[in-house]
Parts: C-alpha cells; sequence; structure tokens
C-alpha cells in the first residue's frame, strides 16, 4: 500500500509532461538496505526524484538469546530470519551540474527480524518468574524496523536521467531514522500454574526491554552502488 501511494504520484508527475520532454533513468542496486530497482525523473536542470525499491532475504540463522533481569537471565534457543529491504522517495539537487549531488527525502525501512525460540531454562521478569513449562511450544515474535516513512539526507555520485543515454555506475552514502518496534507472543502450556493473562504479562514486560533497547537504534547507514540507464 505504501509503495502504491509513492509510485502513483510519481507517475502523475511524468505523464504531466510531454512525451518527447521526459527524462528518465531506470537502474538496479545493492546495498546495506537490500537489493532493488529505481527509477528517476528529471524535474528541472539539477533536480531530480527518484523512486527505489529494495529487499533481500538472508538464511535463517541459529541462535542463543538471553532475556530476563540482570543476575536472573534465561537463555532462548532461537531462530532468527531477517530480511532487508526499503522503499525510498528520494531528490537529488546536482549543486555543481555534474555527477554529485546532494539528496534528501524519505525512506520506509522494511528490515524485519522474525523469532522463533524455545526458553531452555527459568528467568525472571518484571512481573514474575517464567519457566519452560509455562508455555506451550516456541516464543515467538518480529522486530520490525521501519513502521512509517522517516527522514533521509546523503550524498551521491550518478548521472542525472536524461543526461545522455547508456549505461552509468551510481553510489549514494547517507543516513535514515528509523522507528523500530518489537512484537512477542507465547501460549499457555496447559499444565502451567500460571493464567494466560499473567504469561501475557511476562511477554508484554520482555517485549518492553526489547523495545527499550530499540529505542537506542536511531539510524541506519545507508550505502548502495548501482548501475543506471538514461534515455
Amino acid at each position: 500500500m505504501f509503495r502504491k501511494l509513492i509510485i502513483a504520484p510519481l507517475s502523475l508527475l511524468v505523464l504531466s509532461f510531454n512525451a518527447e520532454a521526459v527524462e528518465i533513468g531506470v537502474g538496479v542496486k545493492v546495498g546495506t538496505i537490500g537489493a532493488g530497482v529505481e527509477v528517476s525523473v528529471a524535474l528541472t536542470k539539477t533536480i531530480n526524484a527518484r523512486v527505489s525499491l529494495t529487499s533481500l532475504e538472508v538464511d535463517d540463522q541459529q541462535e542463543t538469546v538471553e532475556i530476563g533481569n540482570a543476575g536472573a537471565t534465561g537463555d532462548v534457543d532461537a531462530v532468527l530470519g531477517l530480511d532487508f529491504g526499503a522503499t525510498a522517495l528520494l531528490f537529488d539537487w546536482y549543486v555543481f551540474d555534474g555527477t554529485f549531488h546532494l539528496t534528501a527525502g524519505f525512506v520506509k525501512n522494511d528490515s524485519a527480524l522474525s523469532f522463533s525460540g524455545t526458553l531452555l531454562g527459568p528467568v525472571t521478569l518484571d512481573t514474575g518468574d517464567l519457566a519452560p513449562g509455562d508455555i506451550n511450544g516456541d516464543i515467538g515474535g518480529n522486530i520490525s524496523l521501519g513502521e512509517s516513512f522517516q527522514p533521509y539526507l546523503g550524498v551521491g555520485w550518478g548521472r542525472k536521467a536524461g543526461d545522455g543515454g547508456g549505461f552509468a555506475f551510481t553510489a549514494d552514502i547517507g543516513v535514515a531514522l528509523l522507528d523500530p518496534s518489537a512484537d512477542l507472543s507465547a501460549e499457555l502450556d496447559s499444565g502451567s500454574s500460571l493464567t494466560q493473562q499473567e504469561l501475557d504479562d511476562m511477554i508484554a514486560s520482555a517485549e518492553s526491554d526489547v523495545n527499550d533497547d530499540l529505542s537506542q537504534l536511531e539510524v541506519w547507514p545507508v550505502i548502495t552502488i548501482g548501475l543506471n540507464y538514461g534515455f
């Protein structure tokens, strides 16, 4: 849905120009926000608009994750799945009318970490003690790095859209703000002395600890290289 909201206005912008006057570039890119495609349109002699869509799936990893309060922590044998990706609407200003440009815009970091793990021993949380026998199956969850579009600032090198035909190298370096959040869940085992509400409160406590840690992750470094073709 968010991608449609970005692509539709740019499409209307392109269609608003005379067909012979539209200067467009298309390209592929790879970097710290995954791999994907982008389309650029010349708005003025020195300003381009770009839309990019990237993604990259990483193989699941087996890890031991520690949860709980200091001195009473417990280990979770977890399977972690990480997906990189982003949706971006950017504006490039070619300051010296060359290949160097300043970039500003908005990026929605679609990167996410899926989580599924088994509690290996008892752990003390803010709302009480939790044992492996209290949980039916695994503790599951998801950590998202971006719930909305956030500001982006950077610099880059690459030919302007329509600045001669053919292929050209592109590169971008910048930072995007993040709004990460975690969502954890677990099902109560029928043999537990806890109630589902008590378990939910404990999982919410663990989730709150994760979100506190995530709040320190304020920016995401963006480094990409690519190949662009100008029309």
